[in-house]
């Protein structure tokens, strides 16, 4: 469903959107769940707190297309989560690399 949607897929008039929907999901996202965890849910265990908020990161489920079509959305989301997949292995990668290296999270 979601190859076929994107096939032929003009992105013009949402690059804006899809960018914002990326932005909130593997950066604005997982940040709000970091601050929760240091501030209002202080989990002593830092493997839990480190799957958690890698659960965050992660870009949205395949489903969410599908979702989308009941609103006629299905473009919109099928293009957002392309880019969210694409986009996540660098934003994965470096908050992999600050989980490891940050010394507050340990």
């Amino acid at each position: 469903m979601i190859g076929g949607t994107l096939v032929g897929l003009q992105v013009k008039g949402m690059r804006r959107l899809v960018a914002r929907i990326a932005f909130g999901k593997l950066i604005l996202h997982p940040l709000a769940v970091l601050l929760l965890l240091l501030w209002l849910v202080p989990i002593s265990d830092p493997q839990l707190r480190t799957v958690v908020v890698l659960t965050a990161a992660m870009p949205m489920m395949g489903i969410y297309p599908i979702l989308a079509q009941k609103h006629g959305l299905e473009d919109l989301a099928a293009a957002a989560l392309l880019v969210t997949t694409i986009a996540s292995f660098f934003t994965l990668s470096a908050l992999l690399w600050g989980l490891k290296h940050v010394p507050v999270w340990g």
